[in-house]
């Protein structure tokens, strides 16, 4: 898993191996999606299976969320690795696990892992300047090298010992390849044998790429008054393009390693392997220089690609998905069901491995039998992070509950409810750059606003769901009393949108409380989302720990300082051995 890699940029077309290796050899997803777009609560989202709003973990720092809020709530003591361990799985991981995870707080390492090499805050966006922690124990530095090629090294010595023992193994691999390094105008650091690639590349210049007023006026909050993007700042973000292209080949390296190792190990064709990102990336995307945390396309439909058994190899595929379902699908592929001891009872999502496995399947269609698949709840809370090439501008008013419909055979949209009592709407099939708002003049159209009250109701539903109603919506929103079925596979009356936009439900769709907030918060709080549906809607409390008024650990020890450029050709294959002999742990003045 990157950190921050585009899909809509077309960064993975300039990734050798991952094409040849993974995307040929097995099955591209076009339709997976994150459910907060933004790296530390996607991250949550993806290792407990759940919603944003049921993790509670909504940001990369404090009060919304981070490492500490992580540890407080008490999901450090139950997500992914401990479900895996039960299932008689080693579960390993090396890299970024979370932000807020540094010098301060490492040893209360993450739970449940058999092994996990982690990287520490304030080191971990420093590619030219890697520490670690082994297992919650002092962080050690690792002078001279590049963090891609740190990490390779580090996930080829873990295959070959983990491939001589009798278990299965997960090992989760996550480089911070391609986010900026920290700091003004700073960007990601190529391996040095890579300084040169990719010369003249520019940013792509898509559909809504730095659009003119008639487009922008249409947007909410603080995009609309975003102003034309001018020359000198279009002539660096290319540059950031570039250095982040670059900065890919290291991990393609990383992907390269590993299917080799595999394969050498004889375990290749009965591994599955998945490639994918945090989250996305755009630039000058709707005159936004560059950056995430919004809820478009560019930073929420991430790359993913699957390769493994019974994944048919070169094919790209509609089926929709999202992160909170790759943990119920890594307990299926374990073997561990549901009435396994061991087994959450808060999971959002669903396994994704009959997809897997039959990518070019029929696309569920309306009526639809256990409906809600075309359901991809976005949300977010907190404030925007343009990332510009002299510095990151902070954006209030950023919190926002969406939802897209994904349906291939039917309607696609994208609908926003932003804190500031903004709509956004549009029809994702025939405006894909997500540019003509069609919530502006819903008022004045009988069939626009009779869809909108249809998604305002199943966004109500997505931003209060949880287990079973997320992964099916719908199933909140069925007309009452005197209900009569319709499906009769699902007893429900309305299973996809088609059904829900017949005239005889309208009074139903207009008793639904439109989705709001009280005011534009930096993090999730209750009283401030309400209405819910229903009333009573846990937001997975039930299954963490308070965390109100929860405080962050801070670094406090004297940096080292790493000065040079690594990642030579020379050093492409570098043994973990070769890298050891120059690790340093840290001095406790360096750990503070």
């Amino acid at each position: 898993m990157t950190d921050d890699q585009d899909l809509h940029l077309g960064s993975v077309d300039h990734q050798p191996f991952v094409k040849k290796e993974l995307a040929e050899k097995g099955t591209t997803f076009s339709q997976h999606y994150v459910t907060v777009a933004k790296c530390c609560p996607s991250r949550a989202s993806l290792l407990r299976g759940q919603a944003g709003h049921n993790t509670n973990i909504t940001e990369v720092s404090a009060p919304g969320g981070n490492y500490d809020k992580w540890l407080i709530s008490g999901q450090n003591e139950d997500y992914l690795p401990h479900w895996l361990t039960t299932a008689g799985y080693n579960a390993e991981y090396v890299g970024k696990i979370m932000n807020g995870y540094n010098t301060a707080n490492y040893e209360q390492v993450p739970g449940g892992w058999t092994y996990i090499q982690t990287a520490v805050d304030d080191y971990t966006y420093e590619y030219n300047n890697v520490v670690m922690s082994l297992n919650g124990e002092t962080p050690i530095s690792y002078p001279g090298y590049h963090q891609s090629d740190v990490y390779s090294a580090m996930a080829v010595d873990r295959i070959e010992k983990l491939s001589a023992q009798d278990k299965p193994f997960f090992l989760g691999i996550a480089p911070t390849t391609p986010h900026v390094e920290l700091g003004p105008g700073k960007w990601p650091v190529p391996p040095v044998r890579y300084e040169n690639e990719f010369n003249g590349i520019k940013a792509p210049r898509h559909l809504n790429w730095n659009p003119d007023d008639s487009y922008q006026q249409q947007k909410v909050s603080w995009i609309k008054n975003q102003e034309l993007l001018n020359d000198t700042t279009i002539e660096k973000l290319d540059g950031l393009y570039r250095a982040r292209t670059q900065s890919l080949l290291g991990v393609d390296d990383i992907v390269g390693d590993v299917i080799a190792k595999l394969e050498e190990r004889g375990i290749l064709d009965n591994t599955y392997v998945i490639y994918t990102s945090d989250n996305g990336w755009h630039i000058g995307n709707h005159r936004v220089s560059a950056g995430k945390s919004l809820h478009y396309r560019e930073d929420s439909n991430v790359p993913f690609i699957v390769r493994g058994p019974g994944v048919p190899a070169n094919k790209t595929s509609i089926l929709p998905g999202a992160h909170l379902d790759l943990a119920p699908t890594f307990l299926v592929i374990a073997g561990l069901t549901p009435d396994d001891e061991g087994y959450p009872p808060f999971l959002d999502g669903r396994s994704l491995l009959e997809d897997w496995k039959n990518p070019e399947g029929e696309p569920a269609r309306c009526p639809v039998s256990g409906g809600g698949r075309e359901v991809i709840n976005v949300e977010y809370w907190g404030r925007g992070e343009e990332e510009t090439p002299w510095g990151v501008i902070p954006h209030p008013n950023n919190s926002y509950k969406t939802i897209r419909v994904v349906r291939p055979d039917g309607a696609t949209y994208l609908y926003s409810k932003w804190c500031t009592g903004e709509a956004e709407l549009y029809d994702t099939a025939s405006d894909p750059g997500e540019l003509t708002n069609l919530a502006l003049n819903a008022d004045q159209d009988e069939e626009m606003s009779r869809l909108l009250s249809r998604l305002n109701g199943l966004l109500m539903a997505a931003k209060s769901c949880a287990v079973d109603t997320c992964r099916n919506p719908w199933s909140l929103l069925q007309p009452e009393p005197e209900r009569r079925a319709v499906d009769t596979r699902t007893n429900l009356t309305i299973t996809c949108l088609e059904q829900a936009l017949d005239p005889k439900f309208d009074d139903f769709f207009a008793s639904i409380p439109q989705v709001s907030f009280e005011q534009c918060m930096p993090y999730q709080y209750r009283p401030n989302e309400v209405p819910y549906w229903p009333e009573d809607a846990g937001l997975g409390e039930a299954y963490r720990k308070p965390t109100d008024n929860y405080q962050s650990s801070s670094p406090s020890g004297k940096k080292v300082v790493s000065t040079g450029k690594f990642g030579t050709a020379e050093q492409r294959n570098v043994a973990l051995s070769e890298i050891l002999k120059t690790a340093k742990e840290l001095t406790p003045d360096q750990l503070g």
